[in-house]
């Protein structure tokens, strides 16, 4: 089942531009609709590809042969998981 969003993220100018870019753009015949929508979209994709780098912490190098060395890298929280601590 969807999840039901509240009446004010539906009346946010970027939800209702998503919307007409979708439906007139991709949907529809209109090439102005059709570009923002592709625009939206790459941006979406750009963000989710290139925005969210691990950051590295610890960096162990050993001398001589025969030893075993790990790295470790977290990735950022996302907002729920920061918002999960602060509660």
């Amino acid at each position: 089942m969807a999840r039901r969003r509240p009446m004010a993220d539906m009346l946010r100018p970027t939800t209702v531009i998503r919307a007409q870019a979708f439906r007139k753009g991709l949907l529809g015949k209109n090439p102005f609709w059709r570009t923002i929508a592709m625009l939206m979209i790459s941006k979406r994709m750009m963000k989710r590809t290139f925005g969210k780098t691990p950051e590295i912490i610890e960096v162990a190098t050993m001398k001589g042969g025969g030893h075993w060395m790990e790295i470790r890298t977290y990735s950022p929280q996302s907002r729920r998981a920061r918002r999960r601590g602060a509660s």
